[in-house]
Order: structure tokens, then sequence, then C-alpha cells
């Protein structure tokens, strides 16, 4: 499988990641032997959360003995007390996340360290900060050697649902050079952040990942792929779904997509689809141009980096 340069951090990341919210879903012994596979496929990207129930231990109990062999990405702000807002990015919260993620892993450090599910307005008066300086304390510990970002899709029905929020937070915060990394929603399904994707990428060297490649996230889905008609575009032997991975994995700014599943056999052929590499590029430009038709449209670059500069 490819490998990208992973923004300015220095790794180089398959274009195929593991994303280890299945995880939680899992018995212990088929968590492990789905991590092991992963890494077995090529992977060496792992993302996972404190809030994914049971996700780190499984890591730390399947696969800490491999650490050399892929890149770890975790978060923090999540707030595991079971007491008031879901995400706080105090420094209480942050330091307790990141000293139990270690421990539940059994590592003494991670690659990437990501502020879970955040906009802009989650910052006000300072706040940014205040935050980064907790998080600049941690990488000088060297308990996290680099900073980056996760953006929330919040849920059905709320304002900017699924990937608003990634398209108009992905500019403002990649103009701060401390965060290295963001991961957003997008995907053939969910094109919004396709031109301001490229603009981080090309404007500030972020390091872009992408969630959700392969969500319904509204019952529109279906009559939209099938006006679309990606399956004409597929190769022998290629479905749908395998088209959208091979689609995301194509956008020129994006370094990884991440594959959340808890089947082996999704994950491999993933992990096949992923290996195939980009779409020749006529076949990419026919996709987007009936994704476009069939209204899954990308919003424009230049609305959005007003509202950054702004």
């Amino acid at each position: 499988m490819e490998k990208r340069k992973f923004g300015r951090t220095g790794y180089e990341i398959t274009a195929l990641g593991f994303g280890g919210m299945e995880l939680q879903y899992l018995d212990e012994t088929s968590a492990v032997r789905l991590l092991n596979e992963a890494l077995d496929q090529g992977i060496n990207y792992v993302d996972t959360s404190p809030e994914y129930a049971m996700s780190e231990y499984y890591i730390g109990k399947a696969i800490a003995g491999r650490r050399h062999e892929y890149v770890l990405a975790t978060k923090c702000g999540d707030n595991m007390t079971g007491r008031g807002p879901k995400y706080s990015f105090d420094k209480e919260t942050i330091m307790s996340n990141i000293d139990e993620s270690l421990r539940l892993m059994k590592t003494d450090h991670v690659d990437i360290l990501q502020l879970h599910g955040v906009i802009p307005a989650d910052f006000p008066y300072g706040k940014w900060e205040e935050t980064m300086e907790v998080l600049e304390e941690i990488r000088r510990q060297g308990k996290a050697l680099h900073l980056g970002l996760t953006v929330c899709n919040k849920g059905p029905g709320m304002y900017g649902f699924p990937a608003g929020y990634g398209y108009h937070s992905i500019l403002p915060f990649a103009k701060d050079p401390r965060i290295e990394v963001i991961q957003l929603v997008y995907g053939g399904l969910t094109r919004l952040s396709e031109n301001v994707i490229k603009e981080a990428s090309d404007r500030y060297g972020t390091g872009i990942v992408a969630r959700g490649i392969l969500k319904r996230y509204d019952d529109s889905y279906p009559a939209k792929l099938a006006c679309a008609k990606l399956t004409d575009l597929c190769e022998d032997g290629e479905n749908e779904n395998d088209f959208l991975v091979r689609y995301a994995v194509s956008h020129p700014g994006l370094t990884c997509v991440l594959a959340g599943t808890k089947n082996i056999d999704h994950l491999k052929r993933n992990v096949v689809m992923a290996g195939r590499g980009r779409l020749p590029k006529e076949v990419y430009e026919e996709a987007k141009r009936r994704l476009t038709f069939a209204g899954v449209v990308p919003g424009p670059v230049e609305m959005a980096w007003q509202d950054a500069v702004r």
C-alpha cells in the first residue's frame, strides 16, 4: 500500500489507516485478532480515543509489542468522570487523558495527540492559547510528539451535520503552525470539504485524515448514489463501496483515510482497494462530475478561506 508524507510530522503513513472506534464492540479475542491483522495487512496508522471504551486497552493488549510498526494517534479532552459535559479541554482533563492512554496502550508516548471533536467556537476569550499551552507541555514532556485535532460532526438534525463543521473549521485551525494534523468527515458522499482540504494541505502543509468515507449519514444517500451511477466506473470485481474507498484515497490533499470496522473481511477488502491506489485521472474527474450532478457537491474554497482570515 502507498505510504504518504504526513504533513509536517516527518512520518510516512499508509493511505488507509485503522480507526479504533469499532473495537469497543468486540470481545478481547476478536479485538486482538483484528488489530494484529491490520498491521499484518501493512497498515501503519492507528487512531483511537479514551472515549472508545476498551479500545486503548485492546491496543495495549494486542500490539504494544509491535509499537515500532505503527504511528499511534489518540485524542484528549474526553471527560471520563461521567459528570458534566462530554468534552472538557481544561488542563486536568487533558493531562488525565494522556497519562491513562499511555498506561492502557503500554507505551511511553503517542505520535499524535489530538483535541477531540472541536470547532473554533469551543475556545473563546483566550481559551485556545490556554489549551495549546497544556498540549505543548505534554509535548515537552515527550508524552506526545506531534499535535493535532479532530473536528466534530455533531448529530443528525443538528446544524452542520455531518461535514459543515469541518468545512468551516479546517482553515482557521490549520493556520496555527502547532496544529500539524487535522481529522474531519470527508468522502465521496460528503464532499463539502473537498476544496478546503487541498487548501489546508497546500498552504499550511497540514496532514489531513478523513473519516466516515463510507458512511451514509442520511436517507438521501442511496438515491444520490443511484443517480451518480458510480458502479459504471468500477473496475472488474469492484463494488460501490470499493469505489468510494478509492475515491477518497484519490484526493490529492489527503494523507490517510480511516477504515473503522470490526469485521476482518471488511478490513482486508478495504486494504485491497486502497492498495490499488488512486483512480485514473479521467475516472476520478468523471466521478466528481457524476456526484455533482447527483447533488453531492464540494463547497467553494473561497467562502471558507474568507471565513478563516476574517
